[in-house]
């Protein structure tokens, strides 16, 4: 009857083992990371106008192609003080110690023990006749003893939970690092776009000076035209009320030139009174011929987004999610864990002592769940949800990132072709200022009508300007949306400790 009992129950058990093989197929199937990835297909082709020149490889040299040493040394200021890079490589130890968990879940866990004792047991009990009664208070003597083993016990890895969780574990160690490189990416962008903004609005700052004392050459010509009565008061007040507005569109831009400053003091930590002069002390030209043909972006969309660390990241979480939804089904599976000892044991007493060695196997154990009240059943359908919830957001991660690169190129396009017309329409204003000026000498025109011509010289140097920081702002997006130079074959030596 006893081993009927036990038939039955080993059949049942490899029943529901069976069982849950079939299931955690199928779960497997269903919520698998790979096929997600596989169904979101971005597009084919850019539908934006690709950067020419540059090659692919330039990506990875990206700042130093602008030959600015301050700015270099600026990014790596900015790099160790940044809170962001901190916390992404506090995620990368975070990875590893649940990487190195998940492997400790697929070894045998050993443990070492020892331990000693001394012991006397008083009184000794003598029996004498048919009564007893208490012996000497000599006792029976001291009991000595001593062992030291070794411990292991183990959970066998029957479904495969945990090597999926070993490769999510890995997947997200990876994932870190290239987090960390994004960190990097974003930091170095977030310096150049403001020392850029401080150094074109400082080029600003000259085009308004020469302005404004433009103007004020034609408050005073205008005031001799009309205190001469060749103009009327009316020329004046409108003279003197386009200096005032030029100097404070001039006391505007110094003020944003010096919050440009102290940004760059926010992020760098560097003393602004040494920033300063650092600004001071370096040259900064607006040079066409430095933000042409910086790189070569690939023509094909996908190679591109798998270039990106934030799609890695997403794809690395779909991944830990998948695992979960695994993992989780499992617990309501049968579990099979072995223990077992070894070690060596020395014992003496009174007219005794021994010693040799000890081990054990087993138990060998089987546990399996009855009755948890829905409980695997709740967290199941938390982490199905969780996996659907991380496959959306790796949708959106790719669509994002596909409007990022495309935004850029729109933008860099525009520049580069709207260059052309200013360059054209500075060439012509050129030209006619020249022309007045000729014609002042000869006495065909006077000073006034040349200071207006100055002026629109001046605004055409303003377009010129703000459309080659566009220019060059057009690119850095380009280089974030690109990926910053990352590939995915790097990912194991990205997060070192630098």
């Amino acid at each position: 009857m006893k081993s009927n009992v036990i038939r039955i129950f080993v059949i049942a058990l490899f029943g529901q083992s069976l069982s849950g093989c079939v299931m955690l197929n199928g779960i497997s199937q269903k919520f698998n990371p790979k096929t997600t990835v596989d169904n979101v297909n971005p597009p084919a082709k850019w539908q934006a106008t690709l950067p020419h020149e540059g090659s692919q490889e330039n990506l990875t040299q990206f700042w130093q192609q602008f030959q600015d040493p301050l700015l270099l040394s600026l990014i790596d200021a900015a790099e160790k003080e940044s809170a962001t890079l901190a916390t992404a490589k506090a995620r990368i130890a975070q990875a590893r110690s649940k990487l190195a968990q998940a492997n400790a879940a697929l070894m045998p866990a050993v443990d070492g023990s020892a331990s000693a004792s001394r012991s006397v047991q008083q009184p000794s009990t003598t029996i004498q006749g048919s009564g007893a009664q208490g012996g000497s208070n000599s006792g029976s003597g001291a009991f000595n003893s001593a062992q030291i083993a070794a411990q292991a016990s183990w959970e066998l890895d029957i479904f495969g939970a945990n090597h999926a969780i070993l490769e999510s574990s890995k997947a997200q160690e990876n994932a870190a690092k290239a987090g960390w490189h994004e960190a990097r990416v974003s930091v170095a962008a977030e310096l150049a776009n403001t020392y850029f903004n401080q150094r074109f609005c400082e080029l600003q700052v000259g085009v308004l000076q020469a302005d404004a004392m433009s103007r004020a050459q034609s408050v005073r010509l205008t005031d001799i035209a009309v205190n001469a009565g060749f103009s009327a008061p009316a020329s004046s007040h409108l003279a003197k009320a386009s200096l005032a507005d030029a100097t404070q569109q001039l006391k505007a831009q110094q003020a944003q030139c010096d919050l440009e400053v102290k940004a760059l003091v926010a992020l760098t930590d560097l003393d602004e009174a040494v920033l300063r002069e650092k600004l001071a002390n370096q040259p900064f030209k607006a040079d066409i011929n430095a933000v042409d043909g910086l790189f070569k972006l690939n023509e094909i969309p996908a190679q591109i987004l798998a270039q990106r660390p934030d799609i890695y990241t997403a794809e690395a979480d779909l991944m830990t999610a998948a695992a979960d939804v695994k993992n989780t089904y499992v617990q309501g599976l049968p579990k099979v864990s072995l223990n077992g000892s070894i070690g060596w044991m020395w014992l003496s007493g009174t007219g005794f002592s021994t010693n040799g060695k000890t081990w054990s196997l087993g138990p060998i154990s089987i546990t399996f769940p009855i009755y948890h009240g829905n409980v695997q059943k709740a967290g199941l359908a938390s982490a199905e949800a969780n996996y659907e919830d991380k496959a959306a957001n790796y949708r959106s991660k790719v669509r994002y990132a596909v409007k990022e690169v495309e935004e850029a190129l729109v933008n860099l396009h525009s520049a580069n072709i709207r260059q052309a017309d200013i360059a054209e329409a500075a060439k012509g204003y050129r030209a006619s200022f020249v022309a007045t000026e000729t014609k002042v000498k000869a006495g065909f025109a006077n000073l006034i009508e040349l200071e207006e011509q100055r002026r629109t010289v001046l605004v055409t140097e303003t377009t010129a300007l703000n459309n080659l920081k566009q220019r060059t702002q057009a690119w850095i997006s380009l280089y974030r949306a690109a990926g910053g130079g990352w590939q995915h074959e790097e990912a194991p030596s990205i997060g070192s400790d630098k």
